[in-house]
């Protein structure tokens, strides 16, 4: 048992990935809910794991989700 809790990933809270993805608290909040973005829900916050984060940000789901709010937040601030 000690073995597998020594092995145990850390979570990161939703206000750390949106300091390591530069985007708000919320946006982060709406990709976990869409399922856009790998978290795990924990009553009534959202976690995440760094290891799942990071292979997403190296995938093509990544970059498309990214892309999209560039675009959204490009065009409320016209």
């Amino acid at each position: 048992m000690e073995k597998l809790l020594s092995k145990r990933e850390p979570l990161l809270t939703t206000a750390a990935v949106a300091r390591w993805l530069g985007v708000s608290t919320r946006t982060v909040c709406l990709w976990a809910e869409c399922r856009e973005l790998p978290a795990i829900k924990i009553g009534r916050q959202w976690r995440f794991r760094e290891g799942e984060l990071s292979a997403w940000l190296q995938s093509p789901n990544a970059e498309k989700v990214t892309n999209s709010t560039k675009t959204a937040t490009a065009a409320a601030r016209s």
